[in-house]
């Protein structure tokens, strides 16, 4: 009788030599981040609840509202007046804090990149200053930079568009007083979010890429795709990357949905994580 295998037997595909530690992002950094933005911008609501509201007791604006003329004049200066101050402020705290965020960043990938790499097995891993990690830095502190006085702008205008509708507005909610202080709770509920959203990207995506180029200069050619299995709603792209090995500049990792492509960390409010791989 003639054998016949049960099934065609397939060659398995060779597995690493060795594997790093998991690299994870700093919840302290983003933590810290988070606070630093929340400070200033506290700081500036309140500045604005207080100029506003003693610019409303005055005789003068008081007058204007009940017969509904020039109290628009006096609240533009106002409201230019706490635009300009604010302008300044951000600005300046912008800049020194963008710089320690990456600083920080840096320092943890350093950290954390040279212990994974030493238990992958390379005798005491590079940690150089590439020109690409100097200018994934560069680029990641001038970009936080323009995001951090992004709030500014943006808040200011959420808040001086409600100002100048609680002059006309046929909304209860939304005229006089009540109307303005509505809309400051709103701009706070807004910043919030808003920075929550920065400092949860950008650490985790600044991690992964300066992560990436260490891993290179280190020859590191692959890495293991891990996934969180931390967000109440997975996406099913990472899910099915879970496990699987890449290569640093693989194809497979930008394509899919727009919002789930890069490595690990890179798309918004992406926790997986990458694993060094020597094969």
């Amino acid at each position: 009788m003639e054998f016949k295998a049960s099934k065609t037997r397939q060659r398995k595909a060779p597995q690493p030599v060795s594997e790093g530690t998991q690299l994870i992002a700093s919840a302290a950094v983003r933590e810290w981040y988070e606070k630093q933005m929340r400070a200033v911008t506290k700081s500036m609501l309140d500045d604005y609840r207080e100029t506003i509201n003693a610019a409303l007791k005055t005789r003068t604006l008081k007058k204007f509202y009940a017969q509904d003329a020039g109290a628009q004049a006096l609240l533009n200066d106002v409201m230019a007046t706490l635009d300009k101050k604010w302008k300044t402020i951000f600005k300046n705290y912008a800049k020194m804090t963008a710089q320690s965020f990456t600083d920080k960043v840096d320092k943890h990938s350093r950290s954390t990149c040279w212990h994974s790499l030493s238990t992958a097995g390379i005798q005491q891993p590079r940690m150089a200053y590439t020109d690409a990690i100097q200018n994934t830095l560069g680029a990641a502190q001038e970009f936080n930079n323009t995001l951090i006085v992004g709030i500014q702008t943006d808040v200011h205008e959420k808040i001086f568009n409600s100002v100048m509708l609680s002059l006309t507005s046929p909304n209860p909610e939304e005229q006089g007083v009540s109307g303005i202080e509505t809309a400051l709770r709103k701009a706070g509920k807004f910043s919030d979010d808003r920075i929550d959203l920065i400092a949860r990207d950008q650490n985790s995506k600044l991690y992964s890429t300066l992560n990436i180029e260490r891993m290179k200069d280190n020859g590191i050619e692959k890495f293991r795709w891990i996934h969180s299995s931390a967000g109440k709603v997975p996406r099913p792209s990472h899910v099915a990357k879970d496990d699987e090995i890449f290569e640093m500049d693989d194809p497979r990792l930008w394509t899919g949905p727009k919002a789930d492509q890069g490595p690990p960390g890179w798309a918004i409010n992406c926790r997986c994580r990458a694993v060094p791989v020597i094969d």
